[in-house]
């Protein structure tokens, strides 16, 4: 008896896929790897970092560490520190120490003057022409991931940078989701394996190695059967694939003929959610369950294959797992800059970027302030441009960006906050300036601009306030530019990214950050306005709770 699927009653490819997903009771088994060989996991978890990274103050540059209060001048060389050496080095007067890049700052010093810029008068005498800033050419502790911030999302899929920075921070295993083990059956009296003769009338069968060579990077392929049209052998293979598999696909026998039987046997062991999809070709597709497993049925023929796996199957795999809205295979893509940039004067520059999509769809790439050392801001950024020596490329200009991946999860982008930095999200929170970017530019999907930033904000979705702190004594520590606070201090002799990034001055000198991340006196109220720039920005930002 041949069974039809009428074209008024199949679901689109998006409908299909909802009503499939929603049907499943799939909880996908969790298992702990070593970091090494973690590339292409699900993280099970959201992991945060066990220490500041950097995890003390570190030379930027080959020179010498100092007091910038000393210089100019001329300062005496008391010492020499290698990178992985420690000593009990103490600057308390107009000396210096010769540091490697990468090596610890001594007690006391607060700035590095680089080798190049330094005259030597004799022996262990240097001399300092120029001013040092408080800072300079330093990687504070923690200045690129701040102990206790989340470094790996629950969902996320674990790069190779992302493995960089887990062992950077010292993390030797990480929980991730057990790989899908899939079992793959091809049907039909047509089919020969490659490699046999063929006879009139018969066609190689290509699906199973389609389908093995598409699946075998990301999951486990634990069998494939080539099976003739007989249902009792169908459904015999089909228990055999159930009991090993996490996931079962098939292909032929879905449609309406006679000897079609592959639906059959879905429905008597089981049931059939949706057969039959708006896509040509593919339209007699199955999403069936069997054992509360998946099973998947594709038409026969290859080219069908092909498209229900990229359009349908892929999707359903993917959200198999509690799986992040990532794209990993976008290469290289043209984006417009939302704010300019510009490379080292001598050499090629690597500039790490964070990239969304407008409301019209089209890509911008938001580039961040980096220096070599920073693995965090390298890994947890999305891609990056390459800019030829002395090049500056304005805001607005469309770039290349060479993507690693692309988490189209929803973003927020502004002034951070603690009610804010653990959601669920793409948090991208570098200040007002990036936000004020993406409401003109119509990028992203929730900006946070500080009222110390931008005095009158109207059209906002919702507003809280917070008060800042201040504590201790001494030189004043104040933001960068792209932030709120940065108005609080006209001449800090540090410049922070952000209030998480604070602790590791505190008792050192005067730091201003607000309640919550640290105690001190109030001197200031902040108001952080919340603004929806697309529509799921909108409903996101009405749902709540700060």
């Amino acid at each position: 008896m041949r069974v039809f699927v009428k074209d008024e009653l199949l679901y689109s490819i998006e409908e299909a896929i909802r009503v499939y997903l929603s049907s499943l009771n799939f909880i996908p088994k969790t298992v702990e790897v070593e970091v090494k060989d973690s590339f292409g996991y699900v993280s099970a978890e959201d992991l945060n970092s066990p220490i500041d990274y950097p995890p003390f103050s570190r030379s930027n540059v080959d020179g010498y560490a100092l007091k910038s209060s000393c210089t100019p001048g001329e300062l005496k060389v008391i010492d020499r520190i290698e990178i992985g050496e420690f000593k009990e080095v103490h600057i308390n007067e107009c000396v210096a120490v010769e540091v490697d890049t990468g090596a610890i700052i001594p007690m006391g010093a607060d700035a590095v003057i680089k080798v190049e810029d330094v005259k030597i008068i004799s022996g262990n005498l240097i001399k300092v022409d120029k001013k040092m800033t408080f800072g300079q050419n330093i990687g504070w502790i923690g200045s690129d991931i701040p102990k206790n911030s989340i470094i790996l999302r629950k969902g996320e899929v674990i790069s190779h940078e992302k493995i960089g920075l887990l062992a950077s921070l010292g993390i030797s295993k990480v929980k991730v989701y057990e790989k899908l083990k899939v079992y793959l059956i091809a049907t039909g009296d047509e089919l020969v394996e490659p490699g046999n003769s063929l006879s009139p009338g018969k066609i190689y069968e290509s699906n199973l190695h389609y389908l093995y060579s598409k699946l075998k990077q990301n999951y486990q392929i634990v069998g494939l059967s080539l099976l003739r049209d007989d249902i009792e052998s169908i459904k015999n293979e089909i228990k055999r694939a159930i009991s090993l598999a996490d996931v079962l696909i098939l292909t032929g026998g879905t449609s309406a003929g006679e000897k079609d039987f592959v639906h059959r046997a879905i429905k008597e062991l089981g049931s059939i959610i949706v057969h039959g999809i708006k896509i040509k070709p593919g339209k007699p597709t199955i999403l069936g369950v069997v054992d509360n497993k998946p099973v998947i049925g594709l038409p026969g023929n290859i080219v069908s294959s092909v498209v229900v796996f990229d359009t349908v199957i892929s999707e359903i795999l993917r959200n198999l797992y509690p799986s992040r809205k990532e794209i990993v295979e976008l290469g290289k893509i043209k984006a417009k800059l939302a704010l300019g940039t510009k490379a080292d004067k001598y050499r090629n520059t690597l500039i790490p970027v964070y990239l969304f999509k407008s409301v019209d769809s089209s890509y911008y790439a938001l580039p961040v302030k980096f220096e070599s050392y920073m693995i965090g801001t390298f890994s947890l950024t999305e891609g990056y441009i390459m800019l030829n020596p002395n090049e500056e490329i304005e805001e607005g200009k469309e770039v290349e960006v060479n993507v690693k991946k692309f988490d189209d999860s929803i973003s927020i982008i502004g002034e951070e906050d603690k009610r804010i930095l653990n959601s669920d999200t793409k948090n991208v929170l570098l200040g007002s300036l990036p936000a004020k970017k993406a409401i003109e530019y119509k990028f992203g999907d929730v900006a946070v601009i500080s009222s110390l930033y931008s005095s009158s904000v109207d059209n906002y979705d919702r507003v809280f306030c917070r008060q800042i702190l201040v504590n201790g004594e001494g030189e004043e520590i104040g933001y960068d530019d792209w932030i709120g606070m940065s108005k609080i201090v006209k001449n800090p002799v540090v410049k922070l990214r952000s209030p998480s990034t604070i602790y590791s001055l505190l008792g050192k000198a005067k730091v201003y950050a607000p309640e919550g991340y640290i105690i001190g006196k109030k001197v200031f109220e902040e108001c952080l306005y919340m603004i929806g720039i697309s529509e799921r920005g909108k409903r996101y930002l009405s749902t709540i709770k700060v």
